[in-house]
């Protein structure tokens, strides 16, 4: 199974690489902020360890809500995001992750900015738990997200 998509060349985006390169700690942090949907929404990866990762969503290509926040769909969407680059990363190289569960409470309009905090809670060989955190642009937690991520339970050829 081919871990790259080639996407096209020219003013296309770059080609996709689902399996990262092992590397340290600032590789992942550039695979992370490479991967579509960080571009597409604008999500910004500061920093990606063995187990936590911090995202920060400046602004949403979509209309607000009429308080002003963020959807809480793409709330869910980013915190998944989130998720997913913690599993990658405690993953065994050539097995990718899928979302099994996805948890969200929301306690306060998510205004932006939004910073994500990611944290591996546990698991073990083929479940990873991860919980985010999402904080207003104040600094206040407007959400919290757990998730339940399969190990291997994704595939790059579809």
């Amino acid at each position: 199974m081919d871990a790259d998509r080639d996407v096209g060349s020219g003013s296309e985006p770059p080609a996709i690489q689902w399996h990262p390169p092992i590397g340290d700690d600032t590789d992942w942090v550039a695979w992370a902020g490479n991967l579509p949907l960080c571009r597409e929404l604008g999500l910004v990866c500061l920093a990606v360890g063995a187990r936590s990762a911090t995202f920060v969503l400046d602004e949403v290509p979509m209309s607000p809500n009429p308080n002003g926040a963020v959807n809480g769909g793409l709330v869910a969407t980013v915190a998944d995001q989130a998720m997913g680059v913690i599993a990658v990363r405690m993953s065994p190289p050539g097995m990718l992750p899928a979302t099994a569960a996805l948890h969200i409470q929301f306690h306060s309009p998510a205004l932006t900015p939004l910073t994500l905090r990611a944290s591996a809670l546990g698991g073990g060989k083929r479940v990873i738990y991860v919980e985010v955190a999402v904080e207003d642009r104040d600094g206040r937690r407007c959400a919290t997200s757990q998730g339940t991520m399969v190990v291997g339970g994704s595939w790059t050829s579809c």
